[in-house]
Formats: C-alpha cells, structure tokens, sequence
C-alpha cells in the first residue's frame, strides 16, 4: 500500500499490522503501525500525523526523557566497572549530564504506533549500557501526558 505521508506500508497478507520507512534527518526511521484500540486505518492516520510533526514531536519526547531519566543516568548509569585485557576492573564515572546535554545524545530511531498508542524509541549513546529509552504517549500524538522509560 502506497501512502501520500508514509510511502510504501508493507504488510503481510492478512495481517493488522505495516512497516513503513520515513526520511528524517539524514537516515530513515521505521514506522511500525498496528490496529488495538483502533482500526488499522485509523493507526495508519495517527502514523501519518506523527510524520507530519515528526520535527516537533522529537523534540517534545527527548524534553520528556531529559526530564523523566537525567537524574537516574547521574545517579549511578553513569559509573560502571569497565573489563581491562588482564581480567580486572577499572572503575568509569562519565560526568553528569544537565538535561539538555542528555537530550543532546538521543537519536530517534523508529516508532511504533499501535492503536493510539505511539512510541518513539531512541538510540541513546550507550547512556543506559544498551538499552533503549522508549517515550510513550498513550494518546496518540498528543504527548501532554506521555512518560519515558528505558527497556530492553
């Protein structure tokens, strides 16, 4: 299915859900879209409306992230016990971050849209040794209310 905002959703026959590949900033960004509480199509208009804002929406989310996880990376994400060749350890403490120099080190990844849930999943520079910091509005691409969270 070709769509006027997301191109080309490829979907599995059969299937209630797509993945569509977005231009943003230089790299593409992966758009899975599901139905849930809403209709596919109607997933499909929330996806489209989130690439629309996709500029301001990302900014909104890496506020919310700053925000909800800044002080958990300078509470302890940020020491770590590094493995030397010799099979000791070497103690790292990565300097604070304020919040804008945390949000300076997220990059959007994909987005998933499920129902009118959307999620946006950011690379985060190794912040969280590997996992992602997810930001998540449960009311489509109104993110008044939406929270963060690392996972994985």
């Amino acid at each position: 299915m070709n769509h006027e905002v997301l191109g080309e959703i490829v979907r599995e026959n059969g299937k209630s859900e797509g993945v569509a590949q977005v231009p943003y900033q230089g790299r593409t960004i992966q758009f899975n879209i599901a139905e849930d509480e809403v209709s596919y199509e109607e997933a499909i208009e929330i996806a489209a409306s989130a690439v629309r804002q996709l500029e301001q929406l990302d900014a909104r989310a890496k506020v919310i992230a700053a925000e909800g996880l800044t002080d958990g990376y300078n509470d302890g994400w940020n020491e770590y016990d590094e493995v030397q060749e010799d099979g000791s350890l070497l103690a790292v403490s990565n300097p604070e971050l304020t919040r804008e120099e945390f949000a300076a080190k997220l990059t959007l990844r994909s987005v998933n849209v499920t129902g009118n849930m959307v999620d946006f999943f950011y690379d985060d520079e190794n912040m969280f040794w590997g996992h992602w910091v997810i930001v998540t509005s449960m009311n489509g691409v109104d993110f008044s209310e939406a929270y963060a969270q690392i996972f994985g």
